[in-house]
């Protein structure tokens, strides 16, 4: 999907260049006139890493990243000059870490585990629990024997990286779109106390993470968000070790929720003593008025906005953006061809991730 990497001017080869110049007409002002350079954009390994300015500002900065694109030079050095905080997009769910019943593949989870140690990133686990991504043995149990799978992977799992991983998503999409809790496999024969099952054998198996419950859609105010915090409530009411809520953000530049809904929604979850994070945000522009100079400027503002509502929030500790280069994104797949990450496909900072910088920066 994604154009071929090119070769970046940097600052340095055109200060060289300029003085080797100067040094050519002996600062005579004889001889031809030189063309005018047109200026490069400097690429991310220029700019000031966005994770110093999250430190400052208290919060995670982070990226979902899948391990076959850490050999590549320029995403392994992009994400780890800029991100602080790494999410597992694909390889730490049921499917690809048990296909098999008790026949366990952590190769690629263990991977961005020790790409983030070596780059003293926080890691968070994504998703325990979740209707996708299921293999079809755990679908075809009984209700006895799919309990029993659930606290067996899920103690495999936590088990294996405890102390190492920071943060776990432990269910995944459980609030249905039209209201009420979602009808899965898990809620037909377990009913409601699966969440509360999931997230008690998270705990056992590392009693130090903190332990997320996920969704989208549910940013602002409204009847979905309102599902999300009657069930997060009951599993607080019934002693559940649950601590925090992830306000995904997928969102339509010209289509979201207000920021006062936003911020509104992330205060009620903080006053039940959780925590808050931005967990899977991208910026689609596809369908903004204007050519792409003005869309990427729109893209700028949200980002900005979102970020900056997240920085201003005490319950909120995290930002997560669902990739971080428009190289590699679900959205050209499932929305259509689009560009709503902070780095562009040759890994050049965009407006978005200026206006992400001046968030943190409290500009």
């Amino acid at each position: 999907m994604a154009a071929a990497h090119g070769a970046v001017v940097t600052r340095r080869a055109a200060a060289l260049a300029l003085l080797s110049f100067l040094a050519g007409c002996g600062g005579s002002g004889s001889g031809p006139t030189a063309p005018t350079p047109t200026p490069t954009p400097p690429p991310a390994a220029e700019q000031d890493p966005l994770r110093a300015d999250a430190e400052a500002s208290g919060r995670l900065i982070g990226a979902a990243i899948q391990s076959r694109y850490l050999a590549e030079p320029l995403y392994a050095r992009t994400l780890a000059r800029h991100f602080d905080y790494v999410t597992a997009e694909y390889e730490m769910k049921w499917d690809p870490t048990e296909r098999q019943p008790g026949v366990f593949d952590f190769a690629g989870a263990d991977a961005i585990v020790t790409f983030a140690a070596a780059n003293r990133m926080q890691i968070k686990g994504h998703a325990l629990l979740w209707h996708q991504a299921l293999p079809g043995w755990v679908a075809a149990l009984p209700a006895n024997e799919l309990q029993a799978a659930i606290e067996s992977h899920i103690a495999a799992v936590v088990s294996r990286y405890r102390g190492q991983i920071a943060v776990w998503d432990v269910v995944n999409e459980a609030v249905a779109d039209s209201g009420g809790l979602r009808d899965t496999v898990f809620l037909q024969k377990l009913g409601e106390g699966y969440l509360e099952q999931a997230f008690r054998a998270a705990h056992a198996a590392d009693p130090g993470a903190l332990l997320v419950y996920n969704d989208y859609g549910s940013e602002g105010l409204g009847r979905k968000s309102d599902d999300v915090y009657a069930l997060v409530r009951r599993l607080l009411d019934r002693g559940v070790p649950i601590g925090g809520v992830g306000l995904q953000m997928h969102v339509a530049a010209q289509n979201r929720p207000s920021n006062a809904d936003i911020a509104a929604n992330m205060r009620r979850l903080g006053a039940l003593g959780l925590r808050v994070n931005v967990s899977e945000m991208d910026v689609r522009i596809r369908n903004v008025a204007g050519d792409l100079s003005a869309r990427l400027e729109v893209q700028r503002r949200e980002y900005r906005d979102i970020v900056g509502l997240c920085t201003a929030e005490p319950a909120c500790h995290a930002v997560t953006f669902w990739g971080f280069t428009d190289r590699y994104s679900w959205i050209d797949g499932f929305f259509g061809p689009d560009d709503p990450l902070p780095f562009d496909e040759s890994y050049a900072a965009k407006p978005a991730f200026f206006g992400v910088q001046d968030a943190l920066r409290g500009r």
